[in-house]
């Protein structure tokens, strides 16, 4: 899948084109995050086809594999993490890596760790950990999870 373009708009209005995936992620985010408002990011590609993402202004996205397969990411113990579903995670420890894990959009990971929503104190491992341009991470399963207290 080749991009030849990404058109970003909001509210039906546009508000600009770029060549570049990373570039139209940071603008999407950012415009989201100072209106308030949901921002569209249309990756067109070669073939004629498009696909749509969406950047929320609470940091979350909507079908970000479709421009970006992600990639394996091996966490930071202490670092927070935001997944795709807009939950804030600590990674605690580390885990040993596992069997090759696919996404939706052609990522692939082995990459492990413990994690811990900084909310709630659920805690577990998560398997197959990837990270898209945007910064957010999703995993393909956990496993072991419990209320734990919260870490900081």
């Amino acid at each position: 899948m080749k991009i030849t373009h990404l058109t970003i708009s909001q509210d039906g209005q546009f508000v600009g084109s770029v060549a570049i995936r990373e570039q139209a992620v940071n603008a999407a985010k950012t415009r989201a995050a100072r209106t308030g408002k949901p921002v569209s990011v249309i990756a067109h590609i070669e073939d004629g086809s498009e696909r749509e993402v969406i950047f929320n202004p609470d940091g979350t996205n909507e079908q970000i594999w479709r421009i970006d397969k992600g990639q394996r990411m091996e966490p930071v113990i202490g670092q927070v993490y935001i997944n795709r579903g807009g939950g804030r995670f600590r990674c605690i420890a580390p885990a040993a890596d596992g069997p090759m894990f696919y996404t939706a959009g052609g990522g692939f990971s082995n990459a492990s760790g413990v994690f811990q929503n900084i909310e709630s104190g659920w805690t577990f491992t998560a398997k197959g950990i990837i990270q898209y341009i945007d910064g957010t991470i999703e995993w393909d399963h956990s496993v072991g999870g419990e209320f734990k207290p919260i870490t900081a």
